[in-house]
């Protein structure tokens, strides 16, 4: 592509992204059918564009509201329809669904799973068999979207129970052996009674695990650096060891703590 169609292109994709961005339907379409190769532009050009996750960005891309940028247009849905009927693109499909899962935005709004649904009909994968389905959600602080996508049939395992706070599911999937994981789980979402349940049988809290793949930490850490000062004392009392170093940046849980913001906490932890 030539660097002048590429400039044309970019300022097309700018004025089609205030359009998204304004929920104007009606010119985010007049601007896609006069311009039929503006619905599959990758930007790369500008701030967030040109590395990390959103490097290359089609306008699909932006229905997620991942990464935060601006409000999400009341309408949406109705933008997402017109963006996927110019030109969808099945890749471009699925990388939206990872950023919907993940999407404090579209969870708030309740937008994620309905999105997802249409981005699915249009083609994009979506693999509702995955038993990590609802660890993004959870772990990125999408709850509405995990409930949302237990109510289309997606699969609910211990952790995620706690980290709803379903301690009606938490009583049915109870197996010992996942504890520790659930309650990392209960800790990231400020869960206090599923925190209180888990530890009553058995969670120790300073167990190193890896929730959802990320580096190791405990339930500790989690608590922690998230202010959830009433688990951490929970956790204290159950005789949680304050000393445990997680090995990425050999931190502890008082480190965790300051690191969020919570020098009460950090404080209780060095008692």
């Amino acid at each position: 592509m030539s660097g002048k169609r590429r400039s044309q292109l970019d300022r097309l994709f700018r004025n089609a992204l205030l359009a998204l961005d304004s929920g104007d339907v009606e010119k985010l379409k007049a601007l896609l059918e006069a311009n039929p190769g503006l619905s599959r532009y990758q930007c790369r050009t500008g701030d967030r564009y040109e590395r990390g996750y959103f490097a290359g960005a089609t306008l699909l891309h932006h229905i997620a509201g991942n990464p935060i940028r601006c409000p999400l247009p009341s309408n949406i849905i109705d933008v997402a329809r017109v963006l996927v009927s110019h030109g969808f693109d099945a890749t471009a499909g699925a990388e939206t669904i990872g950023l919907l899962l993940t999407s404090k935005q579209a969870s708030e709004a309740g937008v994620a799973a309905p999105l997802i649904d249409l981005l699915v009909e249009a083609g994009a994968e979506m693999d509702w068999s995955r038993r990590d389905l609802l660890d993004n959600p959870l772990l990125n602080v999408a709850p509405a979207t995990a409930r949302a996508l237990i109510a289309r049939g997606a699969k609910m395992e211990l952790r995620h129970a706690a980290g709803l706070g379903d301690l009606e599911a938490l009583a049915r999937l109870y197996r010992p052996q996942e504890s520790d994981e659930a309650l990392i789980y209960a800790c990231i979402r400020g869960q206090t009674e599923a925190a209180a349940w888990l530890i009553h049988r058995g969670g120790q809290g300073d167990v190193l695990l890896q929730p959802g793949g990320q580096t190791l930490r405990t339930a500790l850490h989690e608590a922690a650096n998230r202010g959830h000062i009433e688990i951490v004392s929970l956790l204290l009392e159950s005789g949680a060891r304050t000393d445990v170093i997680e090995p990425r940046w050999e931190g502890t849980p008082a480190g965790w703590a300051d690191h969020g913001g919570h020098p009460e906490i950090a404080e209780l932890l060095r008692r």
